[in-house]
């Protein structure tokens, strides 16, 4: 009987231990989001790029490599790809080029995979018309500006039929977060062209 006790106080410190491995993630970058706004922070505009293919979010200082031409309908494959940075779809557009550039990553799906998978798009939701978006691709870097933001069922994928009319960037990511209901679409279009 004397062993019940601690053994209590063991299971409620691993219990309590792991709520916080959880959800420290999320508490911090919304801690640290909100900080660095009602204290009028702003992110570091300026970055260097350190790969082919990467995005930068100032405002919410996201910042990753690209996976190019992942499959989206290929659950295996753009886990994989999500496991590295954002992933972008397959069969559309490159920054550039008229058409739309589509890139997604996890806001994440649960708490578990916080640490597990690259949750860059986490505070996309914070984005407002007119934020910056830059994307550096093949030794070019390319500037967007967020038009505007839609909340679309998760079977919505009108965004993903070819367009080439004009060159649009897409961000989504799951929403709301930690989540697969439905998905959050930040639409951006080219500031220097």
């Amino acid at each position: 009987m004397k062993w019940i006790i601690p053994l209590g106080f063991l299971m409620s410190a691993i219990g309590i231990g792991g709520i916080l491995w959880l959800y420290a993630p999320v508490v911090y970058y919304q801690t640290r989001y909100a900080l660095r706004q009602s204290w009028g922070i702003l992110a570091n505009p300026s970055w260097q790029a350190t790969g082919d293919y990467m995005i930068f979010v100032p405002k919410i200082e996201a910042r990753a490599p690209v996976i190019p031409q992942v499959n989206a309908g290929d659950q295996k494959e753009y886990f994989k790809a999500l496991k590295r940075g954002v992933a972008e779809a397959a069969g559309l557009s490159v920054p550039g080029r008229r058409g739309t550039t589509y890139l997604f990553a996890h806001s994440t799906d649960n708490p578990l995979n916080f640490s597990r998978y690259n949750a860059v798009f986490y505070l996309l939701d914070k984005l407002e018309a007119g934020d910056r978006i830059e994307i550096y691709y093949k030794g070019n870097y390319y500037h967007y500006a967020m038009e505007k933001k839609e909340v679309l069922e998760a079977s919505d994928l009108r965004y993903f039929i070819p367009q080439y009319q004009e060159e649009r960037l897409i961000l989504q990511t799951c929403w709301p977060p930690g989540t697969t209901k439905k998905r959050l679409v930040v639409i951006a279009t080219p500031l220097d062209r």
